[in-house]
């Protein structure tokens, strides 16, 4: 796949490269000029595998783990440097969705209250704030595995995509699950993705709360 998908670039006047790969038998395969710059000079027989980072997620390819290492910088306790930080966290798949969603919902008591952007907040809400930043730091210690399949698990003979949903006052979201089950009856089940949505500010009942976290689970399964 490598090789082809390099071709098909080259004949469109693109040199693809910055390989890499969590087997150190598909990287021996790479030349080293086409490898990515972590694993360019070590040793495949001693060294372990680097950590490779996108945006705010890693991926620890020595363990084929994706991890989030998150920076706390200096932003002032107001309603702009608030949202500022919320939205400095990248997170597509919505590993920490749950963790972001109360950060969300402070932000949205302070529109709730016609905070401006710059004005001081509350001694009550900052002290919400100070503790969901202290605990935040805590995520480093989340690791989720890359790959749906375990090494070993066999010859998968039936596949289902499940969707969990749920709602209250605070917020809706919904999580989903790709469930494998194997020849010799073996089931592993793999988080795929997660949505989490804090409630309108227009008040609205729990059913029709959760007839939209329905709403978000089936756009996600489409």
């Amino acid at each position: 796949m490598m090789r082809q998908t390099k071709e098909m670039c080259t004949r469109g006047g693109f040199n693809l490269h910055k390989f890499t790969s969590n087997e150190k038998e598909v990287i021996e395969s790479i030349p080293v000029e086409d490898r990515a710059e972590g694993i360019k000079e070590i040793d495949l027989n001693y060294d372990s595998l680097p950590v490779e980072r996108a945006l705010e997620i890693e991926w620890c390819i020595e363990n084929d783990v994706f991890q989030f290492k998150i920076t706390l910088k200096p932003r002032p306790c107001m309603r702009r440097g608030m949202l500022s930080m919320i939205s400095s966290i990248y997170d597509p798949l919505g590993f920490l969705a749950p963790v972001l969603l109360e950060g969300k919902c402070l932000l949205q008591m302070l529109c709730k209250d016609k905070v401006h952007w710059d004005e001081q907040i509350s001694d009550h809400i900052r002290s919400r704030w100070d503790q969901w930043m202290s605990e935040l730091l805590h995520v480093e210690n989340l690791s989720v595995p890359r790959c749906y399949k375990p090494a070993n698990f066999g010859n998968v003979i039936k596949v289902q995509l499940h969707h969990f949903l749920d709602a209250s006052n605070k917020g809706y979201g919904e999580c989903s699950y790709l469930r494998l089950q194997n020849d010799i009856r073996n089931v592993n089940c793999a988080f795929v993705m997660g949505k989490a949505r804090v409630t309108p500010l227009k008040t609205v009942t729990i059913p029709r709360l959760e007839l939209t976290a329905a709403l978000v689970s089936v756009n996600v399964s489409v």
